[in-house]
């Protein structure tokens, strides 16, 4: 039974008592369909106005729907294109089936990144048979300390380790994942004020992160070698700086992987205005040669984040967060406000695998999947489009003319296999290029990838179509 609505002044109330106000029903019901996937990233959600005479409402009670759903990062408006669907929402993630006949006529989801094998659980099964073995196994049902113990902080600084930087345990924060460790640096940083420098295309889990802690994010251009150091140079002497954000290996989503020369450009900016660099480096592990961190060159200013659920498991949801000196009593407050702590057990076995090498067993297993699946893209995808690495799980597609990054994933998911655009990644409204990101690691075999490019490559080909209806 439909509740009755009162349009008085002009807003929309539910009558019935207990029940969450209109615009909340609206946008509640808005975020269940951009998580099911119903409205992708880089897609449009309806016009207001057109909305509202759908439902039975005042625009104004839609239009305050829909600057519920911009404030918690999940579309970002536009006067020309209308409110956009942006990757805040993760998403939907799907159990690999064992008979891929079964999902043969579904959508192909390359949209998430995460490990490509199964190593991950024969080492957890034979794991959990010698865990309560450990001598510190004990300690997992009781309170630890936030920022973890000793012996967890040693395996984390190992885990970071990096050509020339070995970090002390005592800068080591262990996190709930990544995400956890960029909440605990963001939140360190509160009460500085200035906005937050990144590549124009990001990390769509820095632009979630914005609403929440209410800072700007300013998009400096890149080429194949990072951040251009003119242009973050110029942001730097001209706005007020709070820090400056990158993942300098195989960035997230252009695979671009930052030479030294930016490193150290990037660094010596940072010293000479005295800004905090914030180093997501989760994808490092994957590459076989390393170049020297940002934080080993620019130590006393970077946070340095990294984990274990991109290149284990994301299950595992560890991370590790290096802070500048005297920084992590700070960081290790933020995570016992919104965690009290890391997960003991998932914390112990991390460290076992860190310790005795099963981190780079699981780790060279995915590595050689990855290399498999890279080959397979670049044997179906235009090499003139095709930014790919072969340790990346994903790689990104260049959209020629006259194609737009939204409509060619939009016509993609039309035929069929589901990718992020561009404008997922965008942190603001300058010119970005128009391109897709492909999670090759995402499909459920290497079988499923081929022909979810095979779609891509077809589309690619195609023109632009109107979709009403299929194609």
């Amino acid at each position: 039974m439909k509740s009755a609505i009162d349009h008085t002044n002009g807003e929309d109330v539910l009558q019935t008592k207990g029940r969450q106000p209109t615009y909340l029903e609206v946008s509640r019901g808005l975020e269940e369909k951009v998580r099911s996937g119903l409205y992708p990233p880089g897609s449009r959600l309806p016009p207001q106005r057109e909305l509202a005479l759908e439902l039975g409402l005042n625009v104004s009670t839609v239009s305050r729907a829909y600057k519920e759903l911009q404030a918690r990062g999940l579309i970002v408006a536009s006067k020309r294109r209308g409110s956009i669907v942006t990757g805040g929402a993760m998403p939907a993630v799907h159990v690999r089936s064992d008979n891929a006949s079964a999902s043969a006529n579904t959508v192909i989801d390359l949209t998430v990144n995460r490990p490509a094998t199964d190593e991950f659980l024969k080492q957890l099964a034979r794991t959990m048979t010698q865990i309560a073995h450990d001598p510190r196994y004990p300690e997992t049902q009781e309170y630890q300390p936030p920022q973890g113990p000793e012996w967890a902080r040693a395996a984390g600084a190992q885990w970071i380790a990096a050509p020339g930087f070995t970090p002390g345990a005592d800068s080591v924060v262990v996190t709930s994942g990544a995400q956890h460790g960029l909440y605990a640096v963001l939140s360190s940083l509160m009460g500085h004020e200035g906005v937050i420098l990144s590549d124009q295309l990001t990390y769509y889990g820095l632009k979630a992160l914005a609403p929440v802690f209410q800072f700007e994010l300013v998009g400096i251009p890149s080429d194949d070698e990072g951040l251009l150091p003119d242009r973050l140079e110029d942001a730097c002497r001209h706005r007020r700086v709070k820090a400056i954000f990158t993942v300098p290996n195989l960035q997230n989503p252009t695979v671009v992987t930052m030479s030294l020369a930016r490193r150290a450009a990037l660094a010596d900016i940072a010293r000479r205005h005295h800004i905090v660099i914030i180093e997501d480096d989760v994808y490092g592990p994957l590459l076989q040669a390393r170049l020297p961190t940002i934080a080993s060159l620019c130590p006393e200013l970077t946070f340095h984040i990294t984990s274990t659920s991109k290149v284990l498991a994301p299950g595992l949801r560890i991370g590790y967060l290096r802070t500048p000196p005297h920084g992590a009593a700070l960081a290790a407050e933020a995570v016992r406000t919104t965690a009290w702590m890391p997960a003991p057990l998932s914390t112990l076995i991390a460290t076992r695998w860190i310790e005795d090498g099963t981190a780079q067993t699981i780790l060279d297993a995915q590595r050689a999947e990855l290399r498999a699946r890279q080959e397979i893209a670049r044997e179906l995808l235009p090499a003139e489009h095709l930014k790919s690495d072969p340790a990346c799980m994903f790689v990104w597609l260049r959209v020629p003319p006259p194609w737009r990054s939204d409509d060619f994933a939009a016509n993609a998911l039309a035929r069929g296999v589901n990718t992020m655009p561009a404008s997922a990644f965008a942190v603001d409204r300058s010119t970005i290029e128009h391109g897709v990101r492909i999670n090759l690691a995402c499909a459920e075999s290497r079988e499923q990838l081929r022909r979810g490019l095979l779609l891509l490559a077809h589309t690619l080909r195609d023109r632009p179509r109107a979709l009403f209806g299929t194609i």
